[in-house]
């Protein structure tokens, strides 16, 4: 019986840990459409991609992230909540997006 348990403690923790991993989708068109980019780390700078001052929509996965429209986290950073971003217009930050790391939650 013990047996059992930690077991299904294990594939508990371990299903816990996967849901919490954050991950970023960046799209080349408004309404996530175009190419994609796509990362589950900071991007100091989206110059070292194809992905410079390209991104028009986002999806946020696991935990909030911060764009900035300067390389190395620089500039008027706006900070987004995990959800489904189908313009980033609103926010000043279409096609301005340089760099991105993950912070945590907002409140």
């Amino acid at each position: 019986m013990r047996s059992l348990l930690f077991i299904a403690m294990i594939f508990a923790t371990s299903g816990a840990a996967t849901a919490l991993a954050s991950e970023i989708t960046f799209f080349e068109n408004d309404n996530f459409g175009g190419r994609r980019f796509n990362s589950t780390g900071s991007i100091a700078n989206l110059g070292d991609t194809s992905f410079n001052d390209r991104a028009s929509s986002v999806v946020i996965r696991g935990s909030a992230w911060q764009l900035c429209p300067d390389a190395f986290f620089r500039g008027r950073c706006v900070t987004l909540n995990p959800g489904d971003y189908p313009s980033l217009g609103a926010m000043g930050l279409n096609d301005r997006v340089s760099s991105a790391r993950e912070v945590g939650w907002s409140g």
